[in-house]
């Protein structure tokens, strides 16, 4: 299943910071088999984030998401979303 997030937070965050962290945490949830980062999209002067993921275990993702907010001050929604482009 393919997963939108969106992402917002209030607290200034350095771009190049921000987008580390949140490949660090893709690559975190790849490596433990929670699901893999399709695409990542990125709005800093609005604070905001997108990205779709691919997952077959959405409570896992979720409960990834709810670790990351808890430490970064992120404010994240997970929404289950349609592939509409097959490869």
């Amino acid at each position: 299943m393919y997963v939108m997030g969106t992402n917002q937070w209030d607290l200034d965050i350095p771009k190049d910071m921000l987008v580390e962290q949140a490949l660090n945490f893709a690559e975190d949830v790849k490596s433990k088999g929670i699901a893999e980062l399709r695409e990542f999209y990125l709005a800093h002067d609005q604070k905001l984030l997108w990205c779709t993921w691919e997952t077959n275990n959405l409570q896992a993702l979720e409960e990834a998401f709810a670790d990351m907010n808890a430490q970064s001050g992120l404010v994240s929604k997970l929404t289950q979303v349609e592939d509409m482009f097959p490869e």
